[in-house]
């Protein structure tokens, strides 16, 4: 089974739209909900209230029925108390890091490849890079929408996958959402629930939990 640790989504602005995540510890989400989202003696995370147990032994959403995600506006009650808390820099500077990482590979790749174009894309065919941590996952949708999926490094292509995320829960939920307008001059977050829910429960099906060492 695949090891799936977080997925990055960013529109034709470079800006990051949605984030989610699997298996992953040391987050910038939940330090953040730590310190920012206390209220009382319960944390909310998105839209999902947790009790301070939670954060007491590494994070894992399959224990969850909704991981954390990012970045989100006063849009529900829950997203509104997150929206009074101080920006997140540290998943802001993450998602601009690991944007220009994917940028900047891809780039090298199509100028070695022989396959640049001044309209951007992704003629050179980046799909994944490995270290010895983890595997990066590329996919680059013919709308300019790109998707970064991060598993293990046992982990091989991973190229089905995000297509069926950007063909069938992408364009499904999200662009076909008519409460959903995508303005091309103004990044706009990801705020849909079921879009959320049912790439969580895509992730969940296709993947196994981290295990504890």
């Amino acid at each position: 089974m695949v090891v799936v640790y977080n997925i990055y989504i960013f529109d034709r602005h470079c800006e990051c739209i949605f984030y989610s995540e699997w298996n992953r510890i040391n987050s910038p989400l939940a330090a953040a909900a730590s310190v920012e989202g206390v209220h009382g003696n319960k944390e909310l995370r998105g839209n999902q209230v947790l009790t301070a147990d939670n954060l007491s032994s590494p994070r894992s959403s399959f224990d969850q029925q909704a991981p954390l995600v990012w970045p989100t506006t006063a849009t529900s009650t829950a997203h509104r108390i997150a929206s009074e808390s101080p920006r997140n820099v540290a998943m802001e500077e993450e998602a601009k890091l690991v944007y220009g990482v994917v940028f900047s590979t891809r780039n090298i790749i199509n100028k070695l490849s022989s396959k640049d174009s001044p309209q951007g894309g992704n003629p050179g065919g980046f799909m994944s890079l490995a270290t010895n941590t983890y595997r990066l996952h590329y996919y680059e949708a013919p709308t300019g929408v790109k998707f970064v999926l991060n598993t293990d490094t046992a982990t091989t292509s991973m190229q089905p996958v995000l297509e069926m995320i950007y063909r069938n829960i992408y364009v499904e939920y999200v662009v076909k959402n008519p409460l959903f307008r995508i303005n091309p001059k103004k990044t706009v977050p990801i705020e849909n629930d079921f879009f959320r829910a049912v790439l969580n429960n895509y992730i969940r099906e296709i993947s196994s939990p981290l295990s504890a060492s």
